[in-house]
C-alpha cells in the first residue's frame, strides 16, 4: 500500500470525489492494461479510465489508465506526485482533461477547458473548493506543457504490464 499521505487524507475524506472524475469502484476492477500492482486513485466514471499509482515506478507518481486510448499509450503519466495531480485537477476543474492531453494539441486543450466551463455544477465546485481548502492545493499553471513534459520525458518500457496485455494486444513479450 501507497506510504503517501496526502492521498491517505483524500481517501478518507468524504466528499464528492465523481464530481471531480475520481469517483470509486468498489469492484476493484482491472482491465487487460491496468498496470501489475497499481494502486488505483480513483475513476472517472466513463470508458474504464482510472488514475493510479504504480510502485515499481514511483511511489509519488500519477498515472490514467486507458482501455480506449485515443492517444499512443494505455497507460500515461500524468503527475510527479498527488499533490500536483491535484493541483492539475483543480486547474482543470476535473480529471476529464487530463486524461485527454496525450492526443491534444494546446489549442484543443483550451478549447475543451473552455467548453467544460460552461458544464459545472454545485457538487463539483464544492469538491474543488474542499481541494482548496480543506487540502491546502494550489491550481498548478501551465498544466498542458507540465503534463506533455512529463510525458515526453517518460520512458513507458518501465510499465509492469500483466501477460493478459501482452496476449490482447499480441505482443511478444
Amino acid at each position: 500500500m501507497i506510504n503517501n499521505n496526502l492521498f491517505k487524507r483524500f481517501q478518507a475524506f468524504q466528499f464528492a470525489k465523481a464530481s471531480i472524475g475520481l469517483g470509486w469502484n468498489e469492484s476493484d476492477m482491472a482491465y487487460f492494461c491496468t498496470p501489475v500492482d497499481a494502486e488505483v486513485i480513483g475513476w472517472l466514471g466513463v470508458d474504464g479510465i482510472l488514475f493510479c499509482f504504480i510502485p515499481s515506478i514511483s511511489f509519488d507518481m500519477v498515472f490514467a489508465v486507458s482501455p480506449m486510448p485515443c492517444g499512443e499509450h494505455y497507460v500515461e503519466p500524468i503527475a510527479r506526485n498527488f499533490q500536483e495531480f491535484l493541483s492539475l485537477v483543480l486547474f482543470c476543474k476535473d480529471t476529464s482533461p487530463l486524461e485527454q492531453i496525450c492526443w491534444m494539441g494546446e489549442e484543443q486543450f483550451l478549447e475543451l477547458l473552455k467548453l467544460e466551463e460552461g458544464n459545472r455544477y454545485s457538487a463539483q465546485e464544492a469538491a474543488l473548493n474542499i481541494l482548496r481548502t480543506e487540502f491546502g492545493i494550489e491550481v498548478k499553471p501551465n498544466a498542458y506543457q507540465y503534463v506533455k513534459s512529463l510525458q515526453a520525458n517518460f520512458d513507458y518500457s518501465t510499465i509492469p504490464f500483466s501477460e493478459d496485455y501482452y496476449d490482447a494486444l499480441g505482443i511478444e513479450r
